[in-house]
């Protein structure tokens, strides 16, 4: 930003644009340059073209009148509703800004010149604000977009194990629980960050060279952070159960040592399904850098550990007949939540997203091999009908 600031004012320098000195060219680069080449375009787009309609308004108005507060009235209301047909976003205001700036000055004389000079010194910084993110293009966020569905994978993973911990160790209070009912209302509101770290990364790569070559954020990345989220949603609803079952105390006055066995089957279960989340906010972050083949075998056999471990307390959890003292809400949220776990983060179902998603590819390179086949046989063919040692066969 700083390097487009300075090229764009010693460039509008120059070409003979002095006085007064360019800062609108230099302010304009600087308000072009954005973190990715496409943004970088269409800010340059709009900012152009609010400063053309702000100043086309403002000299057709100092040729009828000037500067009143009527007129002045008029010119912004005008101009706003210029910027809003133009669909100008953010650089709206600019119109109104340049209008007024331009009428101000055709009061006391010389709208046209002015108005002129502000035209092209945006021109040029515009220009320049490109041409800095084409000469100098912008790291893709691939990676960081990976980095951020780990991220996640991992606080997901972390709530998990600091409950299971606490439940391993013994009764929990009340406050506890209420921690963690937080803590994963929380999780739920850190999804969209993720998504808008994917959106950035999709942004990243349009029209930036450094995209070639390396991989895009495909389905399979988005199907993922879904998961998560799905999963996180879930498991709100568990730790909304252990805060009820936790500020009531049900089940336990009765069935003491049936509250018991319930709290270590709730650890054991929410230990597997710390490792599940984890190994496959791994798997996503991998598969953007390479087919991530060791981290898919981690996420089956963690999936295979809760599986095993969801059977293993489900007679206790649903068979037992102490389960209707007052547990049985508890119970039904630990096994629908690991249950969407085992849909959700399924690694077969998110293997078959892949292939679906590279069928397009290998389609492509199959009719590609095709066409060369047919071109070199067309090739042989050619040269056998024009070659002299072959006019006998070809008579």
């Amino acid at each position: 930003m700083t390097g487009a600031t300075v090229a764009a004012f010693l460039i509008a320098d120059l070409v003979g644009l002095r006085t007064p000195p360019p800062l609108i060219a230099a302010l304009t680069a600087l308000l072009v340059v954005q973190t990715t080449l496409a943004s970088t375009l269409v800010t340059g787009i709009q900012r152009v073209l609010s400063v053309v309609a702000g100043v086309a308004l403002a000299v057709l108005f100092v040729s009828v009148v000037g500067l009143t507060w009527w007129s002045l009235g008029a010119l912004v209301a005008a101009s706003i509703v210029v910027g809003q047909l133009l669909r100008l976003g953010p650089n709206l205001v600019e119109v109104p800004i340049s209008a007024m700036l331009v009428l101000g000055v055709g009061y006391a004389g010389g709208a046209e010149s002015v108005g002129t000079g502000r035209v092209v010194e945006t021109l040029l910084g515009a220009a320049v604000g490109v041409l800095v993110n084409v000469v100098f293009p912008p790291p893709v966020q691939t990676k960081y977009a990976g980095q951020a569905v780990e991220k996640f994978a991992e606080e997901i993973g972390s709530l998990l194990d600091a409950a299971a911990t606490a439940l391993f160790a013994g009764p929990v209070s009340e406050e506890q629980a209420a921690w963690w009912l937080e803590d994963a209302r929380r999780l739920n509101r850190h999804a969209p960050r993720v998504d808008i770290a994917l959106a950035h990364a999709e942004e990243s790569r349009r029209l930036n060279l450094r995209a070639i070559g390396t991989p895009a954020v495909g389905p399979g990345l988005r199907e993922g952070v879904d998961a998560l989220e799905h999963s996180s949603v879930s498991m709100r609803t568990l730790f909304r159960a252990i805060y009820d079952a936790t500020r009531e105390r049900t089940g336990v006055s009765e069935t003491p040592d049936y509250a018991d066995d319930v709290r270590r089957s709730a650890a054991l279960l929410m230990v597997q399904m710390g490792r599940v989340v984890r190994a496959f906010g791994r798997l996503l972050r991998r598969e953007i850098e390479t087919t991530g083949e060791q981290e898919q075998r981690q996420v089956a056999e963690t999936l295979d550990a809760l599986r095993s471990a969801r059977s293993e307390v489900q007679g206790l959890l649903l068979a037992d007949s102490r389960s209707r003292h007052g547990l049985w809400e508890l119970n039904s949220a630990l096994l629908t939540t690991a249950d969407r776990m085992l849909a959700e983060l399924d690694t077969a179902a998110h293997s078959r997203l892949r292939a679906r998603r590279d069928e397009p590819s290998a389609r492509h390179r199959a009719m590609q091999a095709a066409g060369r086949l047919r071109a070199t046989t067309r090739r042989r063919v050619d040269r056998n009908a024009t070659d002299p040692a072959t006019g006998a066969v070809n008579g």
